[in-house]
């Protein structure tokens, strides 16, 4: 199998460099190809000693700090990227992969006119769909909600499964995660063992959809280090988007627990728009119930361990990278075999 992986690096990058859903895929073709993917331009900002050799920093140039993805490969300088346009005209690759097809179209006339196989990845946070490319090949879309094309298929964040934890910290010291999203006096973790520290040590995790879009890694951060997500207004999500995510699962969680989020004055973890006089209501009444910290909450819920395991072995078993890469492939592989494409 010899892939070619065009990644969203052009003259123009701006800043932040990276992209979740490309990256990650790109990750886990590695760990399921390792000598047989090529990726044009060359990567380099995942890279750990290519970042360091470029005085590159993290926190300033990649969305999410650099955490989770870009510490594990070190590849960069073995691949080789010599004569990539000669081998798409003589048909050398199985699969041409454009990483962030609405970022980077690099090849793309010479790939459709080879043999290849060609795949695109959408990872933006928007609904929007590139028609001009669907009749090439296959298309994979992040925020996937209405799907009138047969080639369309959706393709979700995932975590590299070397960075999931064994097993669940059964003590952990808070009930709700201090990072809030969108608060962001509450984003102060400059390094990746502090901020999955902070998952491992909370039981659940406050999140929601922000702009319209609903995927976001960080749900898949707090279940691959035992905190549970509590997903506001998850029940709403469509039925296309989100699909790796065990939603109906993490709706009951909501419907059962997020009672908890009732110890905290509603504009400390809503933002504005999701702020109500119902929240100041149950905040108040909540005032004269009992109060529960992590441990306390443990005692008269002791469910909650085994629900943090159960979602910590679904991560491992149906959201590292590996699999997310894996089924991308066996996608392409039906339908291409299944339909008139080249």
């Amino acid at each position: 199998m010899k892939i070619l992986f065009i990644t969203q690096l052009t003259e123009k990058n701006t800043i932040p460099i990276n992209n979740t859903v490309s990256d990650s895929l790109l990750l886990g073709l590695k760990e399921i190809y390792p000598m047989d993917v090529v990726d044009f331009p060359g990567a380099w900002y995942m890279d750990k000693n290519e970042v360091k050799k470029r005085n590159y920093e993290y926190k300033k140039n990649f969305w999410g700090n650099g955490f989770t993805y870009y510490d594990i490969v070190s590849d960069y300088q073995k691949i080789d990227r010599n004569n990539i346009l000669n081998k798409i005209n003589n048909n050398y690759f199985d699969f041409i992969i454009f990483g962030a097809i609405r970022w980077s179209k690099k090849f793309l006339n010479e790939a459709i006119s080879s043999t290849s196989k060609l795949i695109f990845i959408d990872g933006d946070d928007d609904t929007i769909i590139d028609t001009k490319v669907l009749k090439y090949g296959i298309y994979f879309k992040r925020e996937l909600i209405n799907n009138h094309y047969k080639n369309v298929f959706p393709v979700n964040c995932c975590v590299p499964k070397e960075k999931i934890i064994k097993k669940v910290n059964d003590k952990p010291t808070k009930l709700l995660a201090p990072l809030i999203p969108y608060r962001h006096k509450t984003y102060i973790y400059d390094n990746e063992k502090d901020y999955y520290k902070m998952w491992q040590n909370s039981i659940f995790g406050f999140t929601y959809s922000p702009n319209g879009w609903w995927e976001t890694v960080r749900y898949y951060e707090m279940m691959m280090n035992g905190c549970i997500p509590l997903i506001q207004n998850l029940e709403k999500c469509p039925k296309n988007t989100l699909t790796k995510l065990p939603k109906k699962k993490l709706v009951n969680i909501f419907n059962k627990y997020s009672w908890i989020l009732n110890q905290n004055f509603p504009t400390k973890i809503y933002k504005r728009t999701f702020l109500s006089p119902k929240k100041f209501i149950l905040y108040f009444q909540n005032i004269f119930k009992k109060k529960y910290n992590a441990q306390s909450f443990i005692l008269d819920f002791p469910e909650i361990n085994e629900i943090r395991e159960e979602l910590l072995e679904y991560t491992k078993n149906n959201i590292t990278t590996k699999h997310i890469a894996n089924e991308v492939i066996n996608t392409s592989n039906n339908f291409f075999s299944s339909s008139d494409q080249k």
